[in-house]
Parts: C-alpha cells; sequence; structure tokens
C-alpha cells in the first residue's frame, strides 16, 4: 500500500487525494469516481437497487448492513424500472437506493471521517436526500469508530424524498455528495472575524452569519424577490439529470410562481406547507484552502424549515471575471402548519469554514451557480426572456402560450 496520507495534514480532502483513497482500495464503486478539480467532495451515485418505503422513512440505527435491516423487518419493497430504465418516486413517498460507492473498512483505520448532503440542484427541486452509511446510528456521515464496531460496514445508500413534485431518476446519477476529512472535522474547523472577513462580504462578515435579501431581481424583464413552487396534479416528473438538449428540460412557468414584488422595507408571507427559494443578502468568496458548510442557524424558526442543499467548494464566487465581490446563496425554504411574515434581512442561516489539506489548484469548469442570484435547478430550462404575470403569481412567456 502507497499510504500517501502519511504526508497528509488534517482538513479537508482535495480531488487528487480522495483519488489516491481510491487507488489504495479505500473507496470502492462500479462506476467512475465523479469529482471536479476544484470539489471538496465527491459524488454519490445510483445503482439500480431501489426500494419503496412501505412504512416511511426508517432512521439508520442497526449495526447490521442497512440492506438487511430494511429487507428482514419488511420495511420495503424492491422496484423495478419503467421500460426506458428510469424510476418513478412520487411526491412525499420515501424511498431507498443503494448507492454504486462503498466504503472499505480501511479508510476507518487511518482517521477518515465524512459529512455528506444533497447536492444544490436536488434541494432546489425540494427533494430531501439523505446518505445512510451502513453501521451508523446517524443519517449524513461517518466517522472511524462507528465503522470499526459495524457487524458489516461500508455499504451506502441514499434515502430520497420528493416533497413538492414527482421526479424521474436513473441509475448513475449523483443527488447527493460525500465530503471527506482527513482527521476530526471538528479540529479543522477555521472561527474568527478574519476568515469571515474574507469570505464573506456584507454585514455577515462580522460573525459569518446569512441574512435573507427581498429586495427585487430581475426575471423575464420582472421584478421578483422570491419563486414558489406550483403544487397541482398532471405535472410531468422532473428528471433529476441534465438534459443534452435545452428545449428538453421542463419549462420553469409551468412548475413555478412569482411572488409579488416587494416595496420600502420589503417582506412576505411564507405560506404554510409551500415551498420558496430566495437569497442570501450576504455574497460569499471562497478561496482555494477553504471548504464551507452551510447550516440554518435554526431549521424551525417560526414554523418553517430554512435549508441550504449543498457544500460551497473551493473558488465559489472567488476572482469573478465580472469583479463583483462573491455570488449570494439560495435558500430552501418551506412553511409548516402556520404562516409566517419573514422580513428582509432576517437571519436565516451560519456558515462554517474547514481548513482544506491541500489546496483546490483548479476553477470547476462547470460555474452553472457561480455567478447566480435568484436561481432555479439547473434541471429546469431557461425563463423566458419576456415574461407576463397573471393573477396569483403565474406567469407565462409574453404573447401566451
Amino acid at each position: 500500500m502507497n499510504e500517501p496520507w502519511k504526508k497528509w495534514i488534517p482538513g479537508v480532502l482535495n480531488p487528487r487525494q480522495m483519488k489516491e483513497l481510491v487507488e489504495n482500495g479505500m473507496i470502492l464503486s462500479d462506476g467512475p469516481l465523479k469529482v471536479d478539480k476544484s470539489d471538496s467532495s465527491f459524488d454519490l451515485t445510483l445503482s439500480n437497487e431501489c426500494y419503496k418505503m412501505v412504512q416511511g422513512s426508517v432512521k439508520p440505527s442497526s449495526p447490521k448492513s442497512y440492506g438487511w435491516f430494511i429487507q428482514q423487518n419488511e420495511l420495503a419493497n424492491r422496484q423495478e424500472p419503467d421500460q426506458d430504465k428510469t424510476y418513478v418516486l412520487n411526491s412525499k413517498r420515501t424511498y431507498v437506493f443503494k448507492l454504486r460507492e462503498r466504503l472499505s473498512i480501511t479508510i476507518a483505520d487511518i482517521g477518515i471521517h465524512g459529512q455528506a448532503t444533497a447536492k444544490s440542484s436536488i434541494g432546489r427541486v425540494d427533494v430531501l436526500a439523505r446518505l445512510i452509511v451502513s453501521g451508523m446510528n446517524r443519517y449524513e456521515g461517518f466517522d472511524p469508530g462507528g465503522l470499526q464496531a459495524a457487524d458489516h460496514p461500508g455499504d451506502m445508500y441514499l434515502e430520497i424524498t420528493p416533497i413538492t413534485f414527482d421526479v424521474r431518476v436513473k441509475e448513475g446519477i449523483s443527488l447527493s455528495q460525500l465530503r471527506l476529512f482527513y482527521g476530526d472535522p471538528g479540529s479543522v474547523e477555521i472561527t474568527g472575524k478574519e476568515i469571515y472577513r474574507t469570505v464573506v462580504h456584507g454585514s455577515g462578515e462580522r460573525d459569518g452569519s446569512l441574512s435573507v435579501d427581498l429586495s427585487n431581481d430581475c426575471v423575464g424583464e420582472l421584478e421578483v424577490p422570491a419563486f414558489f413552487a406550483e403544487e397541482k396534479k398532471g405535472l410531468e416528473p422532473v428528471p433529476l439529470w441534465e438534459q443534452v438538449e435545452e428545449a428538453e428540460k421542463p419549462q420553469p412557468d409551468k412548475y413555478w410562481r412569482f411572488l409579488p414584488k416587494t416595496e420600502d422595507k420589503p417582506r412576505i408571507k411564507i405560506e404554510q406547507r409551500r415551498f420558496y427559494l430566495l437569497r442570501s443578502k450576504e455574497r460569499i468568496s471562497i478561496p482555494p484552502g477553504i471548504a464551507v458548510y452551510c447550516r440554518a442557524s435554526d431549521e424551525t424558526i417560526g414554523e418553517m424549515r430554512i435549508h441550504y442543499a449543498g457544500f460551497a467548494h473551493p473558488w465559489f464566487g472567488w476572482e469573478r471575471e465580472d469583479g463583483l465581490p462573491g455570488t449570494p446563496l439560495i435558500f430552501e425554504v418551506r412553511g409548516h402548519d402556520v404562516d409566517v411574515s419573514l422580513a428582509d434581512g432576517e437571519r436565516m442561516a451560519n456558515l462554517q469554514f474547514f481548513r482544506m489539506s491541500e489546496h483546490c489548484t483548479e476553477k470547476s469548469k462547470d460555474d452553472s451557480y457561480g455567478t447566480q442570484t435568484l436561481k432555479l435547478s439547473k434541471f429546469f430550462g431557461k425563463w423566458p426572456e419576456k415574461l407576463h404575470l397573471l393573477e396569483n403569481g403565474k406567469v407565462e412567456p409574453m404573447g401566451g402560450k
């Protein structure tokens, strides 16, 4: 065994280091490891082993393999794909896919920890995607002690729950990503006003927090502070992979509505059980030696759930070609059982900063969100250049359908 980690310093692993783990047999996969040159995580991909959870979500809790656990307890039904080899996942139902990637027990022996999150493009479609590592008693990660104590460690599964829309998935696509740490994540977290000033532009540079921006953005020549999801029957399932042709993507005006434009002292109503996309007032620029995790300041503030899906990687918003200082993050917000009045500037999230074990040396070629303002998931088509606003926030291309 080559043992390159003997020269590493504690921190988040960069793409070269993750590939070294693969070469040494510590990360195994039935397909190629998907990692971009600037990423601080790698993509987890679906296999063709799919289960519908007949009694709902099942929290990982057994030292046995998660697959054995759900099958022995008759908690899941195996699903077969449609003729086109895709699976339709219905809204408000929970499914579990075995992942093509798995961990060798030897990854625990060198002190590797893992932290996972749904990809940003998935969270923006109101889909919950949580990693399950066999042997762990929690979602979204693993630690060496948990792996070493498990009966059959290493297999990984993804629990998927679409909330608003039916969605379509297939083998090989990625809905989640896994960040690897050499050493305990707590030991490589960076705090203090100096890092806040470097990464956060706006009021959050004092404490690393993010607040909501309810001022108007311009979309299709209309002023809009936020989008909210259209909930109605008859919508085609949203494919959770990028279409080659723009025309094949779902048209956004069929799935989303606009909140009315705001005036002075902006404030909006978050209606119960509705899903919204909003943006941060602060702008983020991440240098090549830092990885960022965005955590809601309180996930149930005022009877609403606040989330940011996806890690913020090195180079995000850093040294933009247009010279602007950083890029805002997008919040995914869902109302619970009562309406909430949300004011411009309310605190929504806190940033955590982690040292990279080694810098990410190159900027990503896929910069889909690096210059975003208020933006939908990349799975949807582009908004028409000119839109007409109808009642109840509906929009259509200027001139009708």
